[in-house]
């Protein structure tokens, strides 16, 4: 026996009372099936991928860590492509790409994710700082908030590494542990409103394509779409307890 409240059909619930229960049901109108198809087209504008720089289209990512390249990222997921090729003393032609991304205020940066990696070379690097430049020595551990190695048999953490792929993991809750990433400044995950340098570099003389994918929330929200979805069914109970749409009654013994 279904449990009080308990809704049979769209427009069709029982309700219990001592003598008996009462059927109630209500008309579906073009009103109501508007509403649902409003409801649904606000579920599904949510935000998606947005690819905000791919280097094939773009050209190259700034190779100056004074000057990088000024990204904002948008509310959902962002995706940022390239390729890295090794240092000139090396054999290699462009060893390191520099982006500061802006988070925008009320929103949250929540993961960076090696979603790609295609090299000769099993490994690659990045990290960032804070700001939107970056100052000291890029090989030196301490002039990063965080950082790891990325790829497809990456050497993690340094001074005890160990051989593992990163290409689909979030690297952000690893770069914020100070025994995965030894020496940094630090940092607390999420990343909040502001900006941020990162450095994606290939040392060896292999090009190494990649892409990174950011996903960005606001702070304190249900997800994307579902706020709106709910106002909107909230205002359709409502109208419909203010205009009692095709209601009807019937007891049953």
């Amino acid at each position: 026996m279904p449990l009080p409240g308990v809704v049979l059909a769209r427009d069709c619930w029982l309700e219990f009372q001592p003598k008996g229960m009462i059927m109630h049901s209500a008309s579906v109108t073009k009103k109501s099936l508007f509403s649902a198809a409003v409801c649904a087209l606000l579920v599904a504008a949510a935000p998606a991928k947005a690819t905000i720089y791919d280097e094939a289209v773009s050209g190259d990512l700034s190779n100056d860590k004074a000057a990088p390249t000024a990204l904002t990222l948008m509310p959902g997921l962002n995706s940022v492509s390239g390729t890295v090729a090794g240092f000139p003393q090396f054999g290699g032609t462009d060893p390191q790409d520099w982006v500061s991304f802006t988070i925008p205020t009320g929103f949250v940066m929540t993961s960076y994710v090696n979603s790609k990696y295609g090299s000769a070379d099993d490994q690659g690097f990045t990290g960032f700082q804070f700001g939107s430049s970056f100052s000291g020595d890029e090989f030196v551990a301490g002039s990063y908030a965080g950082y790891a190695h990325f790829g497809t048999a990456a050497q993690n953490p340094d001074g005890n590494p160990t051989s593992s792929s990163t290409v689909g993991v979030n690297l952000l809750p690893l770069m914020a542990d100070p025994s995965f990433a030894p020496g940094t400044t630090g940092f607390t995950p999420p990343l909040g409103a502001g900006t941020y340098t990162f450095l994606i570099q290939q040392g060896d003389p292999s090009t190494t394509g990649y892409r990174f994918n950011m996903n960005l929330r606001a702070v304190s929200v249900p997800e994307p779409g579902s706020s709106l979805c709910l106002l909107g069914m909230g205002g359709l109970a409502i109208l419909a307890l203010r205009r009692r749409l095709g209601y009807s009654g019937r007891r049953i013994r």
